[in-house]
């Protein structure tokens, strides 16, 4: 689903009877027993990993992402630089426009793919992919329309489009006439860019581009090592310690993860130090599910290898 989609979440359970019991989905597809659908829609309005409380129940969410997507519809000569910037951030970069003498390779060199369309007949396949940041800057407001109806019938990371204040609401009137509801008019950022004053194409796509980086870095996403996924991919077989949430000082954060084999290898760290070597040494002790908490005093924080005090709760799971 990550692959396919480029955003996917996972809630477990932490405790009562159905402790341990997890669930995968996205904005449209769920993996998991029944007993989710009755939260299902709260779930989704969760947007980082964290742990949260719905009704009785406590819920790890997970946010896991793949390497995000840029969407360029429209070639012009803020595109250019849109394009540049963004493939030096690490961006698969589409550029679209309906014109074939602007979308070529000479003045996209840095593009993953080029397309040539019309604004209101984008392919289906280019949605479907929520982890993909959409940039609007076509020639007219006709352009920008077709694009924000498109763009904001499937899920996305982000929409922004460019233009005037005047332009922008016209667009916005017109999308409200059609039947989108205010909340998504409204999620469109536009006009587009953090307020940096540039008049340059270049100072406009710097502006453009910061925005995105943070917007895409406004959600809180775990960190695991891809050794502790290729060991449980591997079949290996062994306790799962997973931080869901620290105050204070800690070298990890919440939603790393460490495997313990079963043979006894290691893969990924929860911080190290004593207070890593204290959770392995109990997790060996775990038969199911279980949450572990470590209150550190400024003594108890110095034992454990950590900075200052604070609070750590820690997810064990075997496997």
């Amino acid at each position: 689903m990550l692959k396919e989609r480029g955003k996917v979440f996972c809630a477990t359970i932490l405790s009562g009877s159905a402790a341990g019991e997890k669930c995968i989905y996205t904005q449209d597809e769920m993996h998991g027993k029944p007993l989710w659908k009755e939260i299902l829609p709260e779930l989704r309005r969760v947007e980082q990993t964290e742990v949260v409380s719905i009704g009785k129940r406590e819920i790890f969410v997970e946010l896991f992402q793949e390497a995000p997507r840029l969407v360029i519809l429209g070639a012009g000569h803020v595109s250019q630089p849109v394009c540049q910037i963004g493939k030096i951030l690490g961006f698969d970069i589409t550029v679209v426009d309906d014109r074939e003498e602007f979308v070529t390779r000479d003045r996209f060199p840095w593009a993953d793919r080029l397309l040539c369309c019309d604004f209101d007949c984008l392919p289906e396949e280019m949605f479907g992919y929520e982890n993909t940041f959409y940039v609007a800057v076509t020639r007219g407001h006709q352009g920008d329309r077709a694009c924000a109806r498109r763009v904001l019938s499937h899920p996305h990371a982000y929409f922004g489009m460019i233009g005037s204040r005047t332009k922008v609401k016209i667009t916005k009137d017109a999308l409200l006439e059609e039947g989108f509801s205010a909340e998504k008019v409204e999620s469109m950022h536009s006009p587009i860019g953090l307020p940096l004053g540039g008049q340059l194409p270049e100072e406009i796509a710097v502006s453009i581009m910061a925005e995105i980086v943070k917007e895409k870095n406004r959600r809180y996403t775990g960190f695991a090592d891809m050794d502790v996924a290729n060991a449980v991919l591997g079949g290996e077989h062994g306790v799962m310690l997973t931080i869901l949430s620290k105050s204070g000082s800690s070298p990890r954060g919440t939603g790393s993860k460490m495997f313990l084999g079963e043979g006894g290898t290691s893969y990924g760290s929860i911080g190290g130090g004593s207070i890593e070597f204290t959770a392995c040494r109990e997790a060996g002790h775990v038969s199911g599910v279980q949450v572990k908490e470590y209150d550190l005093s400024a003594k108890d924080a110095s034992d454990l290898g950590m900075i200052c005090g604070g609070h750590v709760r820690i997810l064990f799971e075997r496997i």
